[in-house]
């Protein structure tokens, strides 16, 4: 039988209970004023949760994570949980995520951090997208939160800001300012030659497949962050890499961990190839026909390709699967033999394929470590994925959007071959599949957390309430999906 659910830790009960404690007070106070017909007194309220929370106690720690519970429960509206993040933000708070608020929250929201989080290390303002006449309180709270080493801004950056992070943020590590922005070489200048060159690490700019960010002005931050290891969404970073080695340093060398390159041609990855010495991670989104040869000689953790060769993938491999972890393929062009996958790469962890044209296997082993495996929109036959699945037992997450099997395929794969790490079955569409195999993967893997899409098996309504039913009487943690679909 799959896990039962685990009893609450009493750090959890005693964080949610003190979390009630707060919000009811709140509620309490906002009610009896209306009562009266007089304004809230927030200010009060304020100091007498603050004098409670000091007299029990309570370390920054606390009021942390009051806060992460507050903020993301998806149940309270918003101006609770503003009044919350007003009455609890503090110096010793070090990290901060604002979660979604709607846009008449976001002046206010800005005002508090910028007045009462000079402690923030780490801010996430994902949930808030500052306009521009609204800016003026973004620039405050880069200037009063001088330890910040992570900030992440999605959207909303432009040239004056970046002003101010190169002006004032000397710590910072790692900066997130991606998406649809209005930022220009001006900007990625004052980034460049600003108070926190030396730190940053960890730049994401730009949006996926989008070039609203010139490769040219990418390269600035190539050639002037030393220690930059990931430009994370850019996907022309080989052109920006080109472009430095042809028009400005022909023995430039960096730190990249990680890139992303979009119609990469031959130049295009020798210049790759050469000036990342440390390369670890890449993401090749439809290179040139020919060319993925021009990798063997790296020592690749993760590779991610999209519209290539399978040819030329498993010949890639036989010189680079050793060191290889996790694969992803999207689009492959041309059958695709996994046999050839496991002689070459024994040590993947993560293998996924997405709109393949083929895909076989005949083996007799497969990946003794493979602990993830997704197979969509790729045409396999059931004798394949059937041995292919057998073959692998160390899986802990699988997920194919088509199968064919019956109850009694899904009986014996797990009765002959022990699934004991076993953690997330999805199958998208599996009309002969009914409430057996359902009940066969529940008593057969001990590590079940969740199956799905039951919608497109061939479970009834009432099937569904059963299996729920007989979870809930044996306290079991598995979830069947979608929770929506079935009554």
């Amino acid at each position: 039988m799959s896990k039962k659910l685990p009893v609450r830790t009493l750090s959890e009960l005693t964080l949610a209970e003190l979390a009630g404690t707060i919000v009811g007070a709140i509620g309490t106070m906002v009610q009896t004023s209306h009562a009266f017909g007089i304004p809230p007194d927030y200010t009060l309220l304020m100091v007498e949760i603050n004098s409670y929370m000091d007299n029990l106690g309570a370390t920054s720690n606390i009021y942390e994570d009051l806060l992460r519970v507050i903020l993301c429960s998806d149940s309270l509206e918003a101006s609770m949980r503003f009044c919350c993040l007003q009455m609890l933000l503090n110096d010793g708070i070090q990290c901060l995520v604002t979660e979604i608020f709607p846009l008449a929250y976001y002046e206010r929201i800005l005002q508090v951090i910028a007045a009462q989080g000079r402690g923030l290390r780490q801010l996430n303002m994902k949930g808030v997208w500052v306009k521009e006449e609204c800016m003026c309180y973004m620039f405050e709270i880069v200037k009063r939160l001088p330890h910040l080493t992570k900030l992440t801004i999605p959207h909303i950056a432009n040239d004056n800001l970046l002003k101010h992070i190169a002006d004032y943020s000397k710590c910072m590590r790692q900066l997130d300012i991606s998406g649809e922005t209005d930022i220009t070489e001006i900007g990625i200048e004052y980034l460049c030659y600003g108070e926190c060159r030396n730190h940053l690490t960890f730049v994401d700019i730009g949006s996926l497949g989008e070039e609203n960010i010139c490769h040219t002005d990418v390269a600035l931050l190539l050639q002037n962050l030393p220690n930059l290891a990931t430009l994370q969404s850019y996907s022309f970073v080989g052109r920006s890499l080109q472009y430095i080695i042809e028009k400005k340093d022909a023995n430039f060398r960096c730190r990249l961990l990680y890139v992303h390159d979009t119609e990469t041609d031959g130049s295009t990855l020798d210049a790759i190839v050469r000036c990342c010495p440390r390369l670890e991670h890449i993401y090749l989104d439809s290179p040139e026909a020919g060319i993925l040869e021009k990798l063997r000689s790296v020592k690749l953790r993760r590779m991610k390709l999209y519209k290539f060769s399978s040819y030329e993938l498993v010949g890639l491999m036989e010189y680079i699967g050793q060191s290889l972890y996790h694969l992803t393929v999207i689009k492959g062009y041309g059958p695709l033999e996994i046999d050839r996958l496991v002689r070459s790469c024994p040590n993947l962890i993560d293998l996924d394929f997405y709109m393949m044209d083929s895909l076989t296997f005949t083996g007799d082993t497969s990946f003794s470590n493979l602990q993830g495996l997704e197979i969509l929109s790729s045409p396999i036959q059931k004798p394949s994925l059937r041995r292919f699945i057998c073959q692998t037992t160390s899986l802990r997450r699988l997920a194919v959007d088509t199968v064919t099997f019956s109850d009694e395929d899904i009986s014996s794969m797990v009765i002959e071959h022990d699934f004991y790490q076993l953690e997330d079955v999805w199958f998208t569409s599996a009309p002969y599949l009914s409430i057996a195999s359902v009940e066969i993967l529940m008593d057969r893997c001990p590590e079940l957390q969740s199956v799905g899409q039951l919608s497109g098996w061939a479970l009834t309504p009432d099937d569904v309430t059963l299996l729920r039913g007989i979870l809930k009487s044996c306290n079991s943690s598995l979830v069947l999906s979608p929770a929506s679909i079935f009554p």
